[in-house]
């Protein structure tokens, strides 16, 4: 397994751009960037190229700067609002080349989403996608998730695995690998139900990581540290 840390979430105790500087320091080989668009995404490639970092995912729809709804891919009646913000999206990942890019699904139905993602995953054939369950959004389980995956149909489209929405979801983490995790693009990890360190809490980390032994992918740090970033690495795996 490959490990990347969000310089958003994580070592806020420095400026952004030394944070990359840092995640390779702490033992990762790679960058995963939630909210990489107010940065000029030059400087964050470079930064990744001086210290021998890969660019594991980005994450969007991007903000809408005029105040008005992203273009979340569920949405009815966004259809042309996604479609322009995952045009700022593949902007984005030519300059960082991701991995992966996920997709954040929002409100909606899955009818919208499938065709959202049959146009998405057609118009950017290079670029791997995934997409994962959240509550309260347009897809709120690990099966309706699948569905809409193979409804696509597209060999770019994957799952985004998130432990902490997975112990939300099913109230197993471990459970919900065994039974979905061979779908995985993507996993990202963070403790429940706080979203902080993969240290003690409901989730068995190393449990999980056992059970992950053939995964080949990314594994993403997407959590807010409790404390410093350095004071909870503990659950990475040296």
């Amino acid at each position: 397994m490959k490990f990347a840390a969000d310089p958003g979430l994580m070592f806020q105790e420095l400026p952004f751009m030394a944070r990359f500087a840092a995640a390779k320091a702490a033992g990762f080989d790679g960058i995963a960037l939630s909210a990489p668009y107010d940065q000029p995404a030059q400087e964050m490639r470079d930064q990744m190229v001086m210290n021998g970092l890969a660019c594991a995912a980005i994450t969007g729809p991007p903000p809408n700067y005029t105040g008005g709804a992203p273009g979340h891919p569920a949405t009815p009646g966004a259809e042309d609002r996604f479609a322009r913000d995952f045009r700022r999206m593949l902007r984005y990942a030519e300059v960082l080349k991701p991995a992966v890019i996920v997709l954040e699904v929002g409100p909606g139905d899955p009818e919208t989403l499938t065709r959202n993602l049959a146009r998405a995953c057609d118009a950017a054939p290079k670029w791997r996608l995934a997409i994962g369950p959240r509550a309260g959004w347009a897809l709120a389980d690990y099966p309706a998730t699948e569905a809409v995956i193979a409804a696509v149909a597209a060999p770019n489209l994957g799952l985004l695995f998130d432990t902490a929405e997975a112990q939300v979801l099913t109230g197993d983490a471990l459970g919900a690998w065994a039974q979905h995790g061979a779908g995985a693009a993507l996993v990202q990890v963070a403790q429940s139900p706080g979203r902080d360190d993969p240290g003690a809490g409901a989730i068995d980390f190393p449990a999980l990581f056992a059970a992950m032994a053939g995964y080949k992918g990314w594994v993403a740090a997407a959590y807010t540290p409790r404390l410093t970033t350095q004071a909870g690495l503990g659950w990475l795996p040296r």
